[in-house]
Formats: C-alpha cells, sequence, structure tokens
C-alpha cells in the first residue's frame, strides 16, 4: 500500500499553481459572473496564527474552489490589517518599531496561509499602514470632513489608563478596555468624531435587506437602539422616556454621573401633579441613553422599584393618563463615532489647524500625510507624534498660507478595515481609491465570512459604504449595502474547551499540524469536526483519524479501475448533489461526512472505473486541493482540476437504466438479464455470451449439445442456435 506523503506532494503542487497563475483573479463575463468572497482579514498582532483563526479562511477556501468549478469568476483577496494597539504596546515594551514587529508577523501569516494551499489572489495583497494605502483612508476622512460628518470637539471621552487613549463606546466591554480589561474612565478632551448618527435609521432599514445571521442583526438593532418616545420637562430637567402615560406615578429623576446638571439640582416639579420630587445621580442612567436624565416610576418599572426601595421613596399607584406632555421625539443608543486616537502607529489625521482660518484638510495633492520616523512612541496621555520635530516643519495653512500646525491624533483602526473590502477591487490605484468600473465591476461582496465586530467593523463599514453612495462613488448596481451574505465561524477551543490561549497553554497552530500530517488534513478536519457556526475543542485523536481516511483515498485511487457497479453509481450521484448543496449552504461537516460514507462503500466494492474516479476526484478537489491535484495527475491528466467544472447531477431515474437481454435456446426464452446501461463493457458481446451461459435454465438447456450459431442484437435478445 502506497502512503500519501504530503511533505514532498503538497508543495511541489502550491509551486507548481504559483507557475501556472491558477490563483489570480479573471476577468467576469456574461459566461463567468462575478462572486466576491471575502474573510475578515488578520490583525498581525500575534507572532503566528492558531488553528483557530484558519476556520474561516479555509471556508472560503473550499468555497471559492467550488464556485471556480462552478463556472464563476471569483475574487478572493488577503491583505492585513496593520495598525493599532498591540504592535504599539510590544514596541514599548521591546523598543522594536512597531513597523518592524508588525511585518515580521505579517511574513509569519503569510507563509502560514500559502502553507495550506489558501487560494488568494496574492496580487492583490494590501497593507493598512502602507502609505499607499492610507493616503485613501486620509482621503476619505477629509471626504467626511467636507460633507458635514466629521468635527471635532470637547467631549467626554472613554479613557483607559493602561492604553493611555480614548476607546469609542463600542470598545468598551462591561466598563472595561475591551483590548486590555483595565477599567475605563472619563477623561473631557478634545476628540474627532464621524457623525455616524446621521445615518442610523437608514443603518436600521438596510438591515432588512441583507442575508445575514439573525443574532447579528438583531445585536446591530438593538445597540443604534432606536426609541420613540417624548420628551418632559421637569422644570430645569429634560427627560425622556417611552411611557409618558406613566407620568402620574413619577416619583424621582435621576440624572446619569457625566449630566451638566449633575449635583446642581436637588429638586424639580413634576408637570402632571405639579408635585416636587427629589432629583438623584446615578450609574444606571447612562449618557447615551435618552438626554441622559429619566422620571423614576416605580409601580411600572422594575429597575426603578430597586432604586426607590434602596431609597425610601415612595410607589405611587396611578392611573395612566392621556393627556399628553411634553412632545413626541425620538432618540437612539447609538453616538456618534469617535476616531481620534492619541497614540502613534495609526493613520495621521489629515488635518491642519490655524487660528485665522481654524480646521482646514490638508490638500488632496500633499497625501498622504506619512507617520514621522523621528518619535518616542512611550505613551503619556498625548500622541507621540506632538514630540516629533519633523512632523510640523514647513506646514503652512492651504487657506491663507500662513503659519499652522498638523493634527497629531491618528486614527482609530476601525476607520483602516472600513473600507479595505473596496480597496481590493482595484488595489494598484494610485489615482483614486478605487475605479468605478472595477467597483461596479466586483460590489457588493457576495459572501463575507469572520466573527466578531458585531458593532464595530461591521457597523462602521455599512456607514462608510452609505457615505460614499451618497457621494456618488457608488452606483445604483453596487447599492449602499456592502456585504450581502454574512457567515459566522464559531470558536475552536482548545483540547481542553477553553479559549485558545498562552495563558492556558493550549494553543494549537498550523504549523503543529501540518508538519505531522499535512495540510490537506487540517484542512478537512477543521471542516469536518461540526458545524460551521458553532464552537468545538480541538480534538488530536480526531485530527489522527482524518489523516487515515487521506490515506484510503490515496490507496484506493492508486488501484487499477473497474467497472462501477450499480449501487455506487446511485452513491456517487447522490454525492455530487449532497457535496455540492453543502458546499454553499456552508454544511461542510456533513459534506464530508458524506464523502467519508461513500468511501466505506468504494472499498466494499473495489469497483470504480476511471470516469466516475475523476467525478470523485472533482468532488473531494475543494477540501483537500492537494490530494485531488496529485491523483488527477496519477491519471495522467497534465492539466489542473481546480480548472475543471464540477460534476453535473443526474436526475435518480437516469442513474441507473437497466437493459433487460432475452436469453433464448433455439428460439425459447430460457432467461433474463439485467445490465445497467452504463456498464459498456458488461454488454459487449463476449461479456453477455459467458454471463449467459452461466445461467442455470440455459446451462441446462445447452448441455451435451452444439452451438451452431449465437445471434446478439445488442440490448434486446441473445439466442444459441443448438444442432
Amino acid at each position: 500500500m502506497e502512503k500519501y506523503d504530503p511533505a514532498e506532494i503538497e508543495p511541489k503542487w502550491q509551486a507548481w499553481w504559483k507557475k501556472k497563475k491558477l490563483d489570480r483573479t479573471p476577468e467576469p463575463t456574461g459566461e463567468r459572473p462575478k462572486k466576491y468572497v471575502l474573510d475578515m482579514y488578520p490583525y498581525p498582532s500575534g507572532a503566528v496564527l492558531h488553528v483557530g483563526h484558519m476556520e474561516g479562511y479555509v471556508a472560503t477556501d473550499v468555497f471559492s474552489r467550488y464556485l471556480r468549478m462552478k463556472g464563476f469568476s471569483v475574487l478572493h483577496p488577503m491583505g492585513w490589517d496593520a495598525f493599532g494597539l498591540p504592535a504599539e504596546n510590544y514596541a514599548i515594551k521591546t523598543g522594536v518599531p512597531p513597523d518592524q514587529s508588525t511585518h515580521k508577523n505579517i511574513d509569519t501569516f503569510r507563509q502560514q496561509l500559502k502553507m495550506l494551499g489558501l487560494s488568494y489572489d496574492w496580487d492583490r495583497e494590501i497593507d493598512t499602514s502602507d502609505p499607499d494605502y492610507y493616503k485613501w483612508t486620509q482621503w476619505l476622512f477629509i471626504l467626511l470632513f467636507k460633507m458635514g460628518l466629521a468635527y471635532k470637539k470637547k467631549a467626554p471621552a472613554n479613557w483607559c489608563p493602561s492604553c493611555e487613549t480614548v476607546l469609542a463606546n463600542e470598545q468598551v466591554v462591561d466598563g472595561k478596555c475591551e483590548r486590555c480589561g483595565t477599567p475605563v474612565v472619563q477623561k473631557d478632551l478634545d476628540q474627532w468624531f464621524f457623525k455616524i448618527t446621521a445615518y442610523a435609521d437608514r443603518l436600521i432599514e438596510g438591515l432588512d435587506r441583507i442575508d445575514w445571521p439573525k443574532s447579528t442583526r438583531l445585536m446591530q438593532k438593538n445597540w443604534i437602539g432606536r426609541k420613540e418616545g417624548s420628551l418632559i420637562k421637569f422644570g430645569v430637567v429634560e427627560v425622556f422616556t417611552t411611557r409618558p402615560e406613566t407620568i402620574l406615578g413619577a416619583a424621582f429623576v435621576v440624572l446619569s454621573p457625566n449630566h451638566p446638571l449633575a449635583g446642581k439640582v436637588k429638586t424639580v416639579t413634576n408637570p402632571a401633579t405639579e408635585k416636587e420630587i427629589p432629583v438623584f445621580v446615578d450609574e444606571y442612567v447612562l449618557d447615551e441613553v435618552g438626554t441622559g436624565a429619566i422620571m423614576g416610576v416605580p409601580a411600572y418599572d422594575q429597575r426603578d422599584l430597586v432604586f426607590a426601595k434602596k431609597h425610601n421613596l415612595p410607589v405611587v399607584e396611578a392611573k395612566f393618563t392621556d393627556q399628553v406632555y411634553g412632545k413626541k421625539a425620538v432618540t437612539y443608543h447609538l453616538r456618534d463615532w469617535l476616531v481620534s486616537r492619541q497614540r502613534y502607529w495609526g493613520a495621521p489625521i489629515p488635518m491642519i489647524w490655524c487660528e485665522k482660518c481654524q480646521w482646514q484638510p490638508v490638500p488632496e495633492e500633499e497625501l498622504p500625510v506619512r507617520l514621522p520616523t523621528d518619535v518616542d512612541f512611550r505613551p503619556t496621555g498625548e500622541s507621540p507624534i506632538g514630540r516629533s520635530a519633523s512632523f510640523q516643519r514647513g506646514v503652512v495653512c492651504p487657506n491663507c498660507h500662513g503659519p499652522a500646525r498638523r493634527e497629531v491624533d491618528t486614527m482609530d483602526t476601525f476607520v483602516d478595515s472600513s473600507w479595505y473590502f473596496l480597496r481590493f477591487v482595484d488595489p494598484r490605484n494610485k489615482k483614486e481609491f478605487a475605479a468605478k468600473n472595477e467597483i461596479k465591476k466586483w460590489l457588493p461582496v457576495d459572501t463575507y465570512v469572520g466573527g466578531g465586530h458585531t458593532v464595530q467593523h461591521l457597523l462602521f463599514a455599512r456607514f462608510f459604504e452609505k457615505v460614499l453612495f451618497d457621494a456618488g462613488y457608488l452606483g445604483k448596481s453596487v447599492g449602499d449595502e456592502p456585504f450581502s451574505t454574512l457567515k459566522v465561524p464559531g470558536w475552536i477551543l482548545g483540547p481542553d474547551s477553553r479559549k485558545m490561549s498562552k495563558r492556558w497553554n493550549n494553543v494549537i497552530t498550523p504549523d503543529d499540524v501540518v508538519e505531522q500530517y499535512g495540510a490537506d488534513t487540517m484542512r478537512l478536519y477543521e471542516m469536518f469536526m461540526a458545524p460551521f457556526e458553532v464552537d468545538k475543542p480541538w480534538n488530536v485523536n480526531s485530527v489522527a483519524g482524518v489523516h487515515r481516511f487521506v490515506n484510503r483515498i490515496y490507496n484506493l485511487s492508486v488501484q487499477e479501475p473497474k467497472p462501477t457497479d450499480d449501487a455506487l453509481t446511485i452513491a456517487l450521484n447522490r454525492l455530487v448533489q449532497k457535496v455540492g448543496a453543502d458546499i454553499e449552504s456552508f454544511k461542510f461537516n456533513t459534506a464530508v461526512a458524506a464523502m467519508m460514507e461513500f468511501v466505506n462503500l468504494w472499498e466494499k466494492s473495489a469497483k470504480l472505473s476511471l470516469a466516475d474516479r475523476e467525478v470523485f476526484i472533482k468532488i473531494l478537489a475543494p477540501f483537500v486541493p492537494h490530494l485531488a491535484q496529485e491523483l488527477w495527475s496519477r491519471l495522467g491528466r497534465r492539466d489542473s482540476v481546480h480548472q475543471q467544472a464540477w460534476p453535473q447531477a443526474k436526475a435518480e431515474a437516469e442513474v441507473i437504466e437497466t437493459v433487460r437481454l432475452a436469453v433464448c435456446v433455439n428460439g425459447k426464452t430460457r432467461a433474463v438479464l439485467e445490465i445497467g446501461s452504463h456498464d459498456k463493457e458488461a454488454l459487449k458481446e463476449d461479456k453477455v455470451i459467458a454471463m449467459a451461459q452461466n445461467q442455470e435454465r440455459v446451462a441446462k438447456n445447452l448441455a451435451g449439445k452444439k452451438i451452431l450459431k449465437t445471434v446478439y442484437v445488442p440490448g434486446k435478445i441473445i439466442n444459441f442456435v443448438t444442432a
């Protein structure tokens, strides 16, 4: 028995594919329509990717290879979300500049992805820390500024004392920095904001036009938090309520800690009862909800009841009122996107301050505003770029040409990732972020795969798409939603069922698996281990089992072909239907299970024709591309299996058509042969004669007689004429 040797076979075919340039994106045509399949690109903060990161990448590769075989022109690119805090924190700790550490990690990540045979179009690779990329990030900032959607104001900001930078509301989880877990405090700072609230209603409406998981759409809708109610004045305090009819039971008012009247007002008047009620300040009222002030109605609200009991306040039982107090209003949980960061490793904000002309955008011909290199990037609470001697040299106001200074804050890294899907369609364009004809050709993204960032990246990308649509850069055929379909993978956990982490010493890297079993085994195992969308622990024993399965396929495929029996023909036809449908619905585990069942049948029958073997190899190809290419080559084919058409499944009745042959002796029917019409070998005259003579009644009537003549009418009759 031969053994599949991935160490020899997989690099061989990777080099051959590269030489043949098979992963380049072909132009879409009427005969080969477009499909844009995109991964959430990785953030190269760690030294290596682990097997959990790879699940989505393997899935999109299986899907992309399948779509190519189905006749689509597939755009399947990869790049790097290269800016951000982790690289800068590492630089502070080690003294290694973030540019060096980030790109060392990128080199490692790229090698790991190529090692798995992932069919990315590497000619379209992008890096958000490349000036050729962030030039257009800065251009987009200026576009928003000119549209009145970017502004600067002093406001309380979420401040992480550990990272020493501000955070957007979406980056605060349970009052802590999502990156490092440090409790967040409030700090008054001058900050740049994007006016995402102007698009709140359209961001809600658009959720009904996209094929996303219901839970993801609901989380976005809740985060935007549109509420209809009334604004009612309790003296100098204006509250927002969705239950104005309960105002007769309002026994107190509570302000958020950052409300401008917090601590300044002790009592106010309930306009419905004209009675004075106390005013409190408490953290259970949030700045971003309504006006940051609520009326407490303990008789009708559980949280208000708990608060009332805590402070020994009366619970006023009152009937609902139809009388109108205040005015109707709509409020949102969503707040404008705070994009300023007081850190070094990010795209500089392309704005200039002039005492006479105030804030002015950098002229487009002067973009990009490059990150200076003469920077001590240790955090002090202010942007490290402010300590650069070169950054302010020769700066003048674009409007009056008088002395001026550059903004020294950098942009939140989510700004970089909010438009990268657009750059992939035209990544080498130096004149614009992407040509309109390329945008029209490829967008929107047909299938987007990745987890997390439900109310961060996904929300911000939808906002950017709508801004660019309104500005005329995206046509009606593209629309204002960037991602038509979203698929979210579950977590791959460590063997101990905990999240993979150095802390738990349970991290498994692709390098570990590929060295022992090969890339195809790892790919197949990740697709087989459980449904794509659920969390699942890594199982070392199961990986070994999948490796044995790969070797079983290899050994069966190098054996001599034999005519396929009827049962296996039916099973293969069903497999074509099953695997195709499962890939399209991202049910990869059941597709692999079906292939395993087929191999079991193949082993029992040991009969699979050359033509049917080719069909099975094509079905394998998206999952185990190296093995499939090797087996294709072993059949004498010199082209690529990945450029073949996906097999066509037949209707069940078409799969096996039985040929009924009457077997006669001297014109009298003595038996009937049933032979599958697909079995051309068995229908040959010499085979039919031998089979007919072996029939019991035929043999009995031929015993002791001499056959003078044999008449064979293919597909109908065979007659033995005897003396």
